[in-house]
């Protein structure tokens, strides 16, 4: 079936989050992360695109190393993308089908990964709230 959606990476979006959550960087590549967010916010396909991309990158992936790197371009992403991005990565489909589903407990995933979704996913909720026009009351 998935040949009816095409390859992830075969945009131009998805070529470049391909390269930044290659398991062979020695470390992030921020110049590579924020021309994803350039590509994001400038044009049309950009979130779905990405959010396919990091989905590919990250659901039934071993490689650890490169989920940490897709959950960095994620994070990346949260905070430089507009709306149109956070609408996408604050969904119940992403949020279960991708950040919960890595986390549990039948993956035996290590805390840091653990940990990092768990941010990941407040950071998507607050952020889609606060694009939503919501306001945050402390208490």
């Amino acid at each position: 079936m998935e040949f009816l959606l095409g390859n992830p990476f075969s945009t131009p979006v998805g070529q470049r989050i391909e390269r930044a959550t290659s398991g062979s960087l020695q470390s992030e590549d921020w110049g590579l992360n924020m021309e994803i967010c350039d590509i994001i916010n400038e044009t049309d396909e950009g979130p779905r695109d990405a959010v396919k991309a990091i989905k590919k990158r990250i659901v039934g992936n071993k490689n650890f190393r490169e989920i940490m790197l897709a959950l960095t371009v994620l994070e990346t992403c949260v905070k430089n993308c507009g709306h149109r991005f956070h609408v996408l990565v604050a969904s119940q489909e992403f949020v279960e089908g991708v950040l919960v589903r890595i986390i549990l407990p039948k993956f035996n995933p290590p805390t840091v990964l653990h940990d990092r979704v768990l941010s990941l996913i407040q950071q998507t909720r607050l952020g889609r709230f606060l694009t939503a026009g919501g306001h945050h009351r402390v208490r």
